[in-house]
């Protein structure tokens, strides 16, 4: 879950440093077309007035035939500080699901490797 650390900085690498991606979930031969996208929009160059642009925030996760979209606002600090609060709770839920997968699919493989002989039927 590490690679995913240098995406969730509170402090970016460069101002105005925007993502736009769309990655695919499954690995080829797997069927499905599961995906997360990200965007957050690069507001740097853009002209205002009265207040500062809002940007266009977008995060998507998908399976097969669902699709969640959750909402990041960054208008106000207490919306700041909610949405770095919403993105930090999934990314340690993601990671605490991960080491729980992990662990169940070292046992599963575990299992399958000390399987006992089946019995025959006379």
């Amino acid at each position: 879950m590490s690679y995913l650390s240098s995406y969730a900085t509170r402090n970016p690498r460069a101002r105005g440093a925007g993502v736009d991606e769309k990655l695919r979930l499954n690995l080829p031969g797997f069927h499905g077309d599961a995906y997360v996208r990200v965007f957050v929009e690069d507001t740097t160059f853009r002209k205002w007035r009265r207040r500062p642009p809002e940007p266009r925030i977008r995060l998507r996760i998908a399976d097969c035939s669902s699709e969640i979209s959750l909402w990041f606002e960054v208008t106000s600090q207490a919306a700041r500080d909610n949405s770095l609060h919403k993105i930090d709770t999934l990314l340690g839920a993601l990671q605490r699901f991960r080491a729980a997968l992990d662990a169940e699919a070292e046992l599963h493989a575990h299992r399958e490797q000390h399987r006992p002989p089946k019995r025959s039927v006379t």
